[in-house]
């Protein structure tokens, strides 16, 4: 959340994007409204309306550069679907980014296959786990945040709950369900660990800050040094 060395008023701009599925992955331009918000360089949010008009794009101002700027999307029907959407962005890195919104039926589809119920008094947390190096899905991975009622896991068959055995599969893909809002709109730790191979021991793989929200889902890719 720290601004770079190189930090000040700059801008971001895009489209609203909605997930439609439980990969997290197919996207379709969102057609209704909602409010953006992301961290300003001069200390305050900065925001902007999202009209879900065709060709039409959204335009923060004064945006913080930093290495994980979460910036928000709220729809204006909030309870219903889709949820309201922390991302994270390189705002030190990138101007133009598509925004996403996650499916609350697509969300409570995972749920409903590891036979847990998603609550609104808590945020749940949808995260890709990559190679710092090449930006490829990275199985054989181990996740855990310890204020989380569970970690559930994507495999070629289905959505695994966390039973201290599971790891990623290809998609390097895992959701953390029902997890503690953080104080003050703060952040959660997520703990990875590489899992032993016949031909390397289990080997910590490092620490990843989410922004936690209660009521909303927050989702990102999270690089890991291996």
């Amino acid at each position: 959340m720290n601004p770079d060395s190189d930090a000040g008023t700059d801008t971001l701009q895009g489209q609203v994007m909605l997930l439609s599925d439980d990969s997290f992955v197919h996207a379709t331009r969102y057609n209704e409204a909602a409010a953006i918000t992301a961290d300003g360089a001069n200390g305050s949010p900065v925001s902007d309306t999202w009209e879900g008009i065709a060709a039409d794009q959204y335009l923060l101002e004064g945006v913080a550069r930093a290495a994980t700027n979460w910036v928000s999307v709220k729809p204006n029907l909030l309870g219903g679907d889709p949820l309201w959407t922390y991302q994270a962005v390189r705002t030190n890195q990138v101007s133009m980014v598509n925004l996403q919104l996650v499916s609350g039926a697509a969300l409570d589809g995972i749920f409903t296959a590891v036979s847990m119920l998603r609550s609104s008094n808590f945020g749940q947390v949808v995260l890709f786990f990559r190679s710092a190096g090449t930006g490829a899905p990275l199985s054989g991975l181990r996740v855990t945040m310890s204020q989380a009622e569970g970690a559930m896991y994507a495999t070629a068959s289905g959505w695994v709950l966390d039973d201290g055995t599971a790891f990623t599969d290809q998609s390097g893909l895992v959701v953390f369900g029902n997890v503690q809002p953080a104080k003050a709109g703060g952040t959660q730790t997520v703990t990875v660990t590489r899992v032993a191979t016949p031909t390397m021991a289990a080997a910590a793989a490092g620490q990843f800050a989410a922004k936690v929200v209660q009521g909303a889902v927050t989702i990102a890719s999270v690089d890991v040094p291996l």
